[in-house]
């Protein structure tokens, strides 16, 4: 036997042996109705999803209960856990899987029945569950957002690829959007870099506009240029803006200077309006500087108009006192 012959012959016959393996996982998850846990390195620089109560913003009443689905699912600031296990958990009704949630290993868990555990369970083949369900006919299954945080959160390299598959054209606008969303929170420099590609080359103008939301959560890049490039370049007047407007949202020093040049310079009318508005939306006084800015400086025309709007908006002595220049300009000039 040679030795190339015998290669193939192992890869073969791994390849089978990692079939079977998630085949297997695959049926002692479904083998009895009911709640179903297991758990999983949780991927690093991630705050563990948990489910909060809250009230006047600030969470309270930490714990999930999985039957009734109540409370706010995420992650918070405030919550001082710190866990390294991601807990994957899902309902299997009638030897299927009907909803999947996962939440931080230490998150306090309730449900009317108890939850049969499996353990010493292979990232990769839960990804690989979690991915299949997610990839099955919408009608097939409840809401998928949970399952795709669910593979973003696992410290496993294929969930990158699985969420990548996800965002391909094959699949419902809906679930790309979602993949697309958890590539950029919580998939690093890896992710970015998926989520870019989409926003610069998918064909449909609304998912490139998504992408680029979900390309201002990512980190691991500078995400703020790579946006700013993208407000430069798409061919769609209402993907430009709102390139303008996430940079915006951002907090990034440099917002201020580049989306008011995109006041001076973009050819649409409709672009320059949207940057008008995504000024206001600085956050402090930064907001009123460039508004004021506009005013002053030389901008065209409704650009301008949309900057005494915004002003007006704001109400704040500032903004009340440019509105007055203005008005005393105008009755200077008509004199």
């Amino acid at each position: 036997m040679t030795r190339t012959l015998l290669l193939c012959m192992l890869a073969a016959l791994g390849a089978h042996a990692t079939l079977a393996i998630a085949a297997d996982f695959a049926a002692e998850v479904a083998h009895d109705d009911g709640w179903v846990g297991w758990r999983v390195p949780l991927v690093d620089g991630a705050r563990a999803p948990c489910c909060y109560g809250v009230k006047r913003g600030v969470p309270l009443d930490v714990g999930c209960d999985l039957d009734a689905r109540i409370g706010v699912f995420g992650t918070s600031d405030g919550d001082p856990r710190h866990d390294t296990e991601l807990a994957v958990y899902a309902r299997i009704v009638h030897g299927r899987i009907d909803d999947v949630r996962a939440v931080g290993a230490s998150c306090p868990v309730r449900t009317a029945k108890p939850i049969r555990e499996i353990d010493a369970v292979e990232p990769a083949r839960s990804v690989e569950l979690l991915a299949a369900w997610a990839a099955e006919p919408r009608s097939a299954k409840a809401d998928i957002d949970s399952a795709l945080a669910a593979i973003a959160y696992h410290a496993e390299p294929s969930a990158t690829r699985a969420l990548a598959a996800l965002a391909e054209p094959k699949h419902a606008e809906e679930t790309r959007e979602q993949a697309l969303f958890w590539l950029g929170q919580a998939r690093g420099a890896d992710g970015a870099a998926i989520v870019e590609r989409v926003a610069t080359t998918d064909a449909d103008p609304d998912l490139r506009e998504h992408a680029i939301f979900a390309l201002s959560q990512a980190s691991g890049v500078d995400a703020y240029a790579r946006i700013l490039a993208i407000s430069h370049s798409d061919r769609s007047d209402h993907v430009r803006s709102q390139a303008l407007f996430w940079m915006a949202q951002m907090g990034d020093p440099r917002a201020a200077a580049d989306i008011t040049a995109a006041v001076a310079g973009d050819t649409s009318a409709d672009v320059r309006e949207q940057a008008v508005f995504a000024l206001s939306q600085l956050g402090d006084d930064k907001a009123e500087d460039a508004l004021i800015a506009i005013l002053r400086g030389s901008y065209p025309r409704d650009a301008k108009k949309q900057a005494l709007f915004w002003l007006g908006q704001s109400g704040s002595p500032r903004a009340l006192q440019a509105l007055d220049e203005v008005l005393a300009r105008a009755r200077t000039a008509s004199r």
